[in-house]
């Protein structure tokens, strides 16, 4: 897959800028953008390798591609068949002993982003079981974002970094009101990208939120 590196988007951003902020202060506004637009949209899908479930084991660590962490499982089946994303709280409340009573997991859940929880304690190893649909966005290490997301959002992306610089108080380049315009284009856009996104795995999943 191929990248790109977020100073291409410097010429979709600076001309519209009252003054001209350091490269590094409007990449980073950049960099933001596309990780926001990125957690947001669902856009950027990832399907690992199938996990092995092992009886009595309900966290199971999540591998994102490099230069990528997961902002959320979007979807999990076990054996084929599909589990209905729950927060914790309805866990509880439903299923006051789903961490300890092993029975075969219909539920699944995030505290983290790092993890996907099955609910309730699996009672039966399943080899290459557990299949999963992973919503990815840039790590903050990361320099570049895949170019793909770049062609078909360069201008929702700029959107975003502008209505961040301008929103700044105090600067040479600030401008509140445009910066709230495009504050409310960049959102429609994300809005937009997660109905496709969501259309496109052929239904409507409910997004288990993790804790940051």
């Amino acid at each position: 897959m191929a990248n790109i590196k977020y100073s291409e988007l410097l010429d979709e951003v600076l001309p519209y800028l009252a003054a001209d902020p350091s490269d590094p202060v409007t990449e980073n506004a950049i960099k933001r953008s596309v990780i926001e637009f990125c957690s947001g949209s669902w856009i950027w899908k990832h399907l690992p390798d199938p996990l092995d479930v092992v009886a009595g084991e309900s966290a199971y660590d999540l591998e994102p591609l490099s230069g990528s962490d997961v902002a959320s499982v979007i979807a999990a089946e076990l054996d084929g068949v599909p589990l209905a994303p729950k927060d914790v709280a309805w866990l509880n409340k439903e299923i006051p002993r789903w961490r300890t009573v092993a029975a075969r997991p219909k539920y699944f859940t995030q505290v983290d982003t790092e993890q996907v929880i099955l609910a309730a304690l699996p009672d039966a190893n399943i080899t290459a079981g557990l299949t999963l649909t992973l919503a990815l966005q840039p790590s903050q290490a990361a320099t570049s974002f895949p170019k793909w997301i770049f062609n078909q959002y360069l201008y929702v992306l700029a959107e975003g970094a502008l209505a961040k610089l301008m929103m700044m108080p105090n600067k040479p380049w600030t401008d509140i009101q445009n910066g709230a315009d495009r504050r409310t284009k960049f959102e429609a856009g994300i809005a937009n990208a997660r109905a496709s996104a969501v259309s496109a795995l052929g239904s409507a999943p409910q997004r288990v939120t993790a804790q940051h």
